[in-house]
């Protein structure tokens, strides 16, 4: 993927559970994204092809890369990743005394 392809996402709303909607206005690329739990819902596919960015409050999100097996953590870094809806292991991050 190139990086000279970039779209830039905007959030343009907010749901009453905190959720954060945000639109890329090149081609139409919606996302649901919560927080604390993590959790990200494709509502729009949009381009696919190219890379989407996007920033809030000063912290911007781009392309990373992500090795095939997860690297080893310390468990307190491991239990902070789970008690933020962060599956790190593959197991079920929902249940944070794992």
């Amino acid at each position: 993927m190139s990086t000279a392809t970039q779209h830039t996402m905007m959030r343009t709303r907010s749901t009453e559970s905190g959720a954060e909607e945000w639109r890329c206005p090149h081609c139409g690329r919606r996302l649901l994204l919560q927080w604390r739990p993590f959790e990200k819902v494709v509502l729009e596919p949009g381009d696919e092809r190219v890379q989407h960015i996007g920033a809030k409050g000063g912290v911007g999100v781009g392309m990373v890369d992500v090795p095939s097996s997860p690297v080893a953590l310390p468990e307190d870094q491991v239990r902070w990743l789970a008690e933020n809806g962060i599956s790190w292991n593959g197991d079920d991050a929902a249940s944070p005394d794992h």
